[in-house]
């Protein structure tokens, strides 16, 4: 028989088990509180939520999920509000984990509504960036959680003392800001880098306010390219950061981060710069008035104006970011399929973006390439349950598991390239550095363009190397596309022998050319700025 307890002594139990888990004991953590559990039949809210970090700790999103579910079941009349917040925000990170971007949104909008303005704008960020997963997401809705981030953040910014007032300005050179939370070992930073590097410094004086908690070998490279012009503002508040933005006279500020993870676009509510602008951590509108646009490419968006974009399009002639590796990239390995006698399909994107409707298109590839075999490769895909779950999806779509290799995520993982014949795409939410790094390795990729900005990366990095042929435009061309490059040994072996030297004569990694966009860009946002201002 369960044996009865105080508030208190749950709360002791707690505290014990809390302990554990931040010495990393994550299996004592659990048993204390299932002991407890066993033993008193009455489980907590900040139980239930503590045992939903230890999962996901583990990495057992589903096991998270679940958790997370019974506890806000358990207890949806609780005047523990900031904890129920906590269990909806970590519910809609481990939906999206698991690629239900549609219920995910629910619970972050849930979070939202029990949050204060500011802890309410970070979980109004993951609504907007998971609706980036949801396939034919209406621009109206798109729009609806736009206006609920803007009405947030006007009612954070009327707290905090208003928009900055405007200053005088005494300095001759365009200064260039670049706020972001990435500079460092990052998909962002790696792309941000020849952006931020590069600039002409007769015209241009480029500042750097970093965000990044930690620091590694690729934030040393930005802050000896910056000099004395760069800000580390970990720590600081957003209105602290913007006085910090004013008091150096920046003329265009630009956002890196968009609606991402650690994100600072609540300082472009207080307009700390004359020009604001935003792109490339982000693949989709910020929805906010006081960004003036939003950095892309004319492969990326036929016009300047989108039904899903607050902000114009700023459209490069060519790509909107540039590609420069890290670091010495492994060497490029002949196509399996000549080994193998049988072609390998991949995607080492996030298994988020592995959609219903994207297995399904796989699966039917598949079926049109006897004896082909598909290669997915995640972190998510190196445990026992998340691994269970792809397969249960692969089954839904119609895949025999049998023709798929599962595999964790590696350090190494550039090299198991050599393994894949043919990268396919994700859609709507297309890879960005994960489609570079295919490219580069010499895996000709297979895309599908659309209406989003977002589902273009793919279109707009194929267009500036010049194959075209692997962009699709619909469903079934995109399954045409594939079927027939994987019938077609000759050119499987003609792109593996030469993309790599056609990706470096190409504009994505063209620094010069991209240089040269950017700054005819800013330059003319600039005197666009000074003509306004001269007209008033």
């Amino acid at each position: 028989m369960a044996t009865a307890f105080s508030p208190q002594e749950a709360y002791r139990i707690y505290q014990e088990a809390y302990a554990l888990y931040e010495a990393g004991q994550l299996e004592g953590a659990r048993g204390v509180l299932e002991t407890h559990w066993a033993a008193t039949g009455g489980k907590t809210l900040r139980g239930l939520l503590l045992l939903a970090y230890i999962h996901r700790r583990e990495k057992r999103c589903v096991s998270a999920a679940r958790t997370l579910q019974e506890a806000l079941a358990l207890f949806e009349d609780t005047e523990e509000k900031d904890l129920l917040s906590d269990a909806w925000s970590l519910l809609g990170e481990q939906l999206r984990t698991l690629g239900e971007s549609t219920l995910a949104v629910e619970a972050f909008l849930q979070a939202a509504e029990l949050e204060t303005p500011l802890r309410a704008l970070v979980e109004g960020s993951n609504a907007l960036f998971s609706s980036n997963g949801i396939p034919a997401f209406p621009p109206e809705e798109a729009q609806a959680l736009q206006a609920r981030y803007r009405a947030c953040l006007a009612r954070y910014v009327a707290e905090e003392g208003g928009a900055l007032p405007a200053p005088g300005w005494h300095h001759g050179k365009i200064r260039v800001g670049y706020l972001s939370a990435d500079f460092r070992r990052h998909a962002v930073g790696q792309l941000a880098l020849p952006l931020v590097t590069g600039c002409d410094a007769g015209r241009f004086e480029v500042f750097a306010y970093s965000l990044a908690k930690v620091e590694d070998d690729v934030t040393a490279r930005y802050r000896q390219a910056v000099g004395e012009h760069w800000r580390p503002v970990a720590g600081k508040t957003f209105p602290e950061i913007a006085r910090l933005i004013r008091g150096d006279e920046i003329d265009i500020l630009v956002d890196l981060g968009g609606h991402t993870a650690d994100n600072a676009l609540p300082v472009l509510g207080f307009r700390p710069a004359k020009l604001q602008i935003s792109g490339i951590g982000y693949m989709a509108s910020t929805g906010l008035m006081e960004v003036d646009g939003f950095l892309s490419d004319v492969h990326c968006s036929p016009a300047d104006r989108s039904p899903y974009f607050k902000e114009p399009l700023l459209r490069l002639p060519h790509s909107h970011f540039c590609y420069a590796p890290l670091e010495e990239m492994p060497a490029v390995l002949p196509p399996p399929c000549l080994s193998r006698g049988y072609v390998t399909f991949g995607s080492f994107n996030n298994f988020a973006k592995v959609t219903g409707e994207v297995l399904t298109l796989w699966g039917e590839i598949l079926a049109g390439v006897p004896g082909s075999r598909l290669l997915l490769k995640h972190a998510l895909l190196g445990t026992e349950e998340g691994a269970a779950l792809a397969r249960k999806r692969l089954v839904a779509a119609g895949i025999d598991p049998s023709r798929v290799d599962l595999r964790p995520y590696t350090g190494e993982y550039l090299a198991e390239y050599g393994d894949m014949d043919i990268a396919l795409d994700t859609f709507p939410y297309t890879g960005g550095v994960t489609t570079l790094e295919a490219l580069y390795m010499g895996v000709p990729v297979v895309t599908l363009s659309g209406g989003v900005h977002g589902q273009n990366f793919g279109k707009s990095l194929l267009e500036n190397l010049g194959l075209d042929s692997l962009v699709a435009r619909s469903p079934e061309e995109y399954a045409g596309v594939a079927t027939a490059l994987a019938q077609d040994g000759a050119l499987l072996r003609e792109l593996r022998d030469g993309q790599r030297a056609r990706m470096e004569a190409s504009p994505l990694m063209d620094r010069r050319l991209y240089q040269e966009g950017l700054e005819d860009l800013y330059r003319g946002l600039s005197e666009a700025w000074e003509l306004l201002q001269g007209g008033d």
